[in-house]
């Protein structure tokens, strides 16, 4: 049980929505956290629709982040589109997960780790000739899923249902935050948070940016951290980020020389 993260001061980076709860349960912690969300999620518009195929000609859903599910089951919702029960929901986390469940909808499968290339070695994946696999996922991004399940014989059909963007942050803020060395970790869950954060923190904030301690949720994003500079990297499992807080807090991780 996670007692206290005893005033580790935390710079939450994640999408506005998602970082609201993050940011409750790192405050119950004993963790202060500052919001800085580096990325906006926005919905596209509803055209997509339009161009849904026959539900009940498709074998498998993957629903690749919570905005993928929320932004699809509010569009199915309001023209008035039922989901079939016979299609295989597969989830890429148990954040995900959640989401759809928040639809009544259950997940058949969700991968160990929560990225596209564990969502690969699914066993409902591997055999694929003749299938077709509803895709929904943001616009952009890699191509990783597509292309192996097309090579795997499946019809790969992708519906992108939303976008990201660089949010608008108060430069204020963002001065007040490294000047004043508000904060001891900073929270990366995305390649592109990380573009945005040095983009929006700029040149100046460079070298601080640099000599903070960075936790991030897989062994890809530590890679792409380490070429901006970053040095000080704490990796964990996206669904364990607290407890791996609460073990830096206490000591239990130290920072990489």
């Amino acid at each position: 049980m996670i007692h206290s993260l005893n005033g580790l001061r935390i710079l939450n980076t994640r999408p506005k929505a998602q970082a609201e709860i993050l940011t409750q349960y790192l405050v119950d912690a004993g963790g202060i956290v500052i919001e800085c969300p580096t990325i906006a999620i926005k919905e596209t518009d509803s055209t997509w629709v339009s161009t849904l195929p026959d539900l009940a000609k498709i074998h498998h859903a993957i629903f690749i982040s919570p905005n993928a599910a929320h932004f699809c089951f509010k569009q199915l919702k309001s023209n008035h589109i039922s989901w079939p029960p016979h299609i295989n929901v597969i989830a890429i986390g148990q954040a995900t997960a959640n989401a759809l469940k928040e639809h009544h909808l259950l997940c058949n499968d969700i991968p160990p780790f929560p990225n596209s290339e564990h969502l690969l070695t699914l066993k409902s994946l591997k055999h694929l000739d003749h299938q077709t696999v509803l895709l929904f996922k943001g616009k952009g991004g890699r191509d990783l899923i597509e292309e192996c399940l097309s090579k795997r014989g499946a019809t790969v059909l992708v519906q992108s249902i939303y976008e990201r963007a660089m949010p608008k942050i108060d430069p204020l803020l963002i001065q007040t935050i490294w000047q004043n060395d508000q904060v001891d970790i900073i929270l990366l869950t995305s390649e592109q948070s990380i573009h945005n954060l040095f983009a929006l923190f700029g040149k100046d904030a460079l070298q601080w940016l640099q000599s903070k301690t960075f936790l991030v949720i897989s062994e890809r994003l530590a890679q792409s951290a380490s070429l901006f500079g970053i040095q000080k990297i704490v990796k964990s499992h996206p669904e364990r980020m607290i407890n791996t807080l609460f073990d830096y807090s206490q000591g239990l991780i130290h920072d990489p020389k």
